[in-house]
């Protein structure tokens, strides 16, 4: 009698099997509602992030399957999965928790049912060391690539890299993950590459620019510290154009293989960021000036430990140090949006939005002073 093979003995019946796209295409429906059925079935890794929480709001609002994996000890009553809970809605979802992230057998579970695979595991720019960004950027990455190799139920695989990655880049956040796409190209040639530049989003803002902008204006008493020359080019994108793009990538055969670079559609100097920041709020800051040693000399200080440490890694933290320094702009050689029929939203029209919790802090709020005295 047949019996179905084991998860080792699949994995190496189609280690070196040439994947046919030709036949196995996805087809989606995304013409329903989260009551209907649209033909994925995605595993979502790194759901709980800001960008996966957009990916995982625009599948389950069509009808898709969605499973998170996650590490974390708590059910959906946890503050974890509570942006997951509500944004997540009615869609068909659940959560395995793995305790191994780098465990192929851990990763072949979840996604033993499922026709999509999606990465955007990422390391936090916050309180890591070097050990967090290569599992975040290049170990999980690495097996989770095997493991769709060796799955013939899986058809897409959507890994989100970083813009401006580079193996010599001062970043340890860029370094690894040029390193991490480096790897998943070889193991999964067929893998859909997206390289999101600097992400600005409103659903958490302590992950992005203006949340250590903010937290010197609130910490500090509008002191902020600017190292000297950290004025590179940034071309900021919106979270929920990342999310759409990926969305986009499961609709379009085409994307199969393909490498995008996300970006908005202007091109800013850090202190054009900060001007607007200014702008909107109506706060005139007091800007300290420092060297780039002298603030490595602090972050690396053991004096700065524990609290302290903790209280200033908004603003000490080596990544921002170095992200400011560096150009982050996509490369007009590569795909983007236009490429997946996106029009990218610009930074100037949310820049009310991403410094709404400083508005409200100073109580700066001209339109209403307006109308008030107009009334």
């Amino acid at each position: 009698m047949f019996s179905k093979p084991t998860l080792k003995q699949s994995r190496e019946i189609f280690k070196n099997t040439k994947r046919f796209y030709e036949v196995q295409r996805l087809h989606v429906y995304d013409k329903g509602s989260k009551n209907s059925i649209s033909g994925i079935k995605a595993t979502l890794f790194g759901g709980s992030s800001i960008l996966g929480l957009v990916i995982g709001t625009r599948l389950t609002m069509m009808g898709s399957v969605v499973v998170y994996p996650h590490r974390n000890i708590g059910d959906w009553s946890n503050k974890i999965f509570r942006e997951i809970r509500t944004s997540a809605d009615l869609g068909y979802k659940t959560q395995i928790r793995l305790t191994d992230f780098t465990d192929q057998d851990e990763i072949d579970v979840t996604m033993r049912h499922s026709n999509v695979a999606i990465c955007s595991i990422g390391s936090r720019k916050f309180y890591g060391t070097e050990k967090e960004f290569e599992d975040a950027n290049i170990n999980v990455p690495v097996t989770i690539a095997k493991s769709v190799r060796d799955n013939p139920q899986i058809k897409r695989f959507i890994y989100i890299s970083a813009a401006g990655a580079d193996p010599n880049s001062a970043s340890r956040m860029l370094r690894t993950k040029w390193i991490g796409e480096q790897k998943v190209r070889e193991i999964c040639p067929d893998v859909t590459i997206l390289r999101p530049t600097t992400i600005f989003n409103t659903l958490d803002p302590n992950y992005s620019p203006q949340g250590r902008w903010g937290y010197n204006m609130k910490a500090f008493n509008r002191t902020f510290f600017r190292v000297e020359g950290a004025n590179g080019l940034i071309q900021p994108v919106h979270h929920t154009d990342v999310g759409l793009a990926a969305i986009n990538c499961l609709k379009m055969d085409e994307t199969i293989g393909q490498v995008y670079e996300l970006g908005g559609p202007h091109t800013y100097t850090w202190d054009e960021i900060y001007e607007q920041f200014y702008a909107v709020t109506g706060i005139r800051p007091y800007i300290i000036p420092l060297k780039l040693e002298t603030v490595m000399d602090w972050a690396s200080s053991p004096k700065l430990s524990s609290a302290y440490r903790y209280a200033g890694k908004y603003w000490l933290y080596p990544e921002f140090m170095f992200g400011e320094h560096h150009d982050i702009v996509v490369n007009p050689n590569e795909k983007s949006f236009e490429d997946l029929y996106i029009k990218p939203v610009s930074f100037g029209q949310n820049v009310k939005e991403y410094v709404n919790d400083i508005l409200w802090l100073h109580n700066n709020q001209p339109e209403t002073k307006e109308a008030n005295s107009n009334g």
